[in-house]
């Protein structure tokens, strides 16, 4: 049985909080991708420069296995997991991008990240839980307790 529980991260609001929630949460389930995919919106100026830098990366890949637009606008397509700098690049841009998202071994969604780390949704195990927990502390709260 599954069981699927709603929870807040609190403590600020700023991009740059849920950017390092979603890194927190992509290294957390790092042993169990098999496969994941995101886009490349066009550059932003905002970017810091690690995330100017995994978008080349990005773009790189999208350009030999996923698709460019004439505009700038590109996607990686399905990319197979290896703990190299395409998996690094990807943790760095994921909270930018308008979709991203990792599956496990059995084509479950583990993590799934849309506009911008906006909206956020994970498929975790316990341990997976606690380590993020310990991690977040006294911010992770769930919703309704």
């Amino acid at each position: 049985m599954t069981t699927l529980e709603t929870f807040t991260v609190s403590g600020g609001s700023s991009h740059a909080d849920a950017a390092r929630t979603c890194r927190l949460l992509l290294r957390t389930v790092q042993g169990s991708v098999a496969r994941y995919e995101t886009d490349i919106p066009v550059a932003s100026a905002d970017w810091p420069p690690e995330v100017a830098s995994a978008a080349r990366v990005l773009r790189g890949v999208a350009a030999r296995t996923g698709r460019v637009e004439p505009g700038g606008y590109s996607q990686t397509g399905v990319i197979t997991y290896a703990d190299d700098q395409v998996w690094s690049a990807f943790v760095d841009f994921a909270p930018r991008a308008y979709d991203a998202t990792v599956w496990n071994a059995a084509g479950d969604d583990i993590v799934s990240l849309s506009d911008e780390a906006q909206s956020i949704v994970i498929r975790i195990n316990h341990q997976q839980y606690d380590a993020i927990a310990a991690a977040l502390g006294p911010q992770l709260t769930a919703e309704g307790r």
